[in-house]
């Protein structure tokens, strides 16, 4: 993987896909030569040859996912397999059959098989929409997170769940699940009660029974403070630090986590300890390459939720923005190094490639920017 700079010689977009409806997932393949696409309002999933920088010819129109929907994708080992998720078959808008599906299969999750459009097996027990997926880098386990306040795991090979972690009954909302990149640990997180703050369990993946081997948790006063400490008005900092979290990624190394929330705001913590090394702040003008803590004014309307995610080399941390721009800091500094332009909407999806020295950011059409 050639070398990924920001700063000096930024990166371009090599090519655009072109969609219909705002893109709700993506997801690289491990070896880098595909992107797996999805759009919850067309129920549409993309299959897209990154090497090429266009949609495979294999499937050129996409695969349309009419009967359960689309709204996340999660790659596997395989090269032309899949999990999804939809938002429940009676949210699609479609006529109700007569009798309602159970929620199990409303909420059921799917493998797919991309290249001949078949699913090949299907996992059933949430009773909510699917919040996220997560598939272990080293063996066929999976995780998904639910509205139902459950997170699951799951193998490929069967259609059982192998085990069902329930949140602790102080706990609200959604929880959301990853593994890290050894597969060795995975990490869950929910709210605590009354907005209390947000709670980080971490597991073994070896040993899953016997519950966390570590509970970091997260005060929203230690988090007001430390939007405060670094200059962000009172008002503004209140309202980032009743945020909810949206997601939870680790980076390559495991030493840092990634919290993405529904507020123009992403935290980076230790992961160890679960202290907030870096805040990474969406703002609603042109700020200079300085640390990214000393924006004043960012936008905190729910619609302008900022998706993130770090770089393949854990050396920066990329945001996406409802101004259209995708910004790029520095994961150790918190230096903002540069803004990138070129989407017409709100960039709701980032991801990067795990191979090459490639990422693609998502509004309804999806780029893929190229050194």
């Amino acid at each position: 993987m050639a070398s990924m700079d920001f700063a000096r010689k930024p990166p371009s977009m090599g090519a655009v896909i072109r969609g219909k409806a705002p893109v709700t997932s993506l997801s690289f393949h491990e070896d880098g030569q595909h992107l797996f696409i999805a759009s919850a309002g067309d129920s549409k999933l993309r299959f897209v040859d990154c090497l090429k920088g266009a949609i495979c010819a294999d499937q050129p129109d996409g695969i349309k996912l009419e009967k359960d929907g689309v709204r996340l994708v999660e790659a596997t080992h395989h090269n032309y397999s899949v999990l999804t998720a939809g938002e429940g078959k009676s949210s699609l808008g479609a006529p109700l059959p007569h009798t309602t599906p159970p929620a199990i299969q409303r909420y059921q999750i799917n493998y797919l098989s991309v290249y001949d459009d078949k699913i090949l097996r299907t996992f059933q027990g949430h009773t909510n929409e699917v919040c996220n997926l997560s598939m272990s880098p080293v063996d066929d386990l999976f995780l998904s997170s639910s509205r139902d306040r459950s997170v699951r795991m799951w193998n490929l090979q069967q259609g059982g769940c192998l085990a069902e972690l329930k949140l602790p009954g102080s706990l609200e909302k959604a929880p959301h699940a990853a593994f890290d990149a050894t597969g060795l640990v995975f990490g869950v997180t929910g709210a605590m009660a009354a907005g209390a703050g947000n709670l980080i369990q971490l597991y073994d993946a070896r040993k899953y029974s016997g519950g966390p081997f570590a509970e970091l948790k997260l005060d929203r006063s230690i988090l007001h403070k430390t939007l405060r400490d670094k200059g962000i008005s009172p008002t503004v900092s209140n309202d980032l630090s009743r945020a909810e979290w949206t997601s939870l990624r680790f980076n390559a190394s495991g030493k840092q986590m990634l919290i993405e929330t529904n507020r123009g705001l992403s935290l980076m913590l230790d992961g160890f300890d679960g202290n907030i090394t870096q805040l990474f702040v969406s703002a609603d003008k042109d700020v200079p390459a300085t640390p990214a803590t000393t924006i004043t004014n960012p936008s905190v309307d729910d619609s302008t939720a900022m998706s993130a995610c770090f770089t393949a080399d854990d050396r920066f941390v990329l945001g996406g923005c409802a101004d259209g721009t995708i910004r790029c800091w520095n994961a150790t500094s918190g230096l903002l190094i540069n803004k990138l332009e070129g989407h017409v909407g709100r960039v709701a999806k980032l991801g990067c490639n795990p191979k090459y020295s490639m990422f693609a950011s998502s509004c309804t059409n999806t780029a893929l920017w190229i050194w």
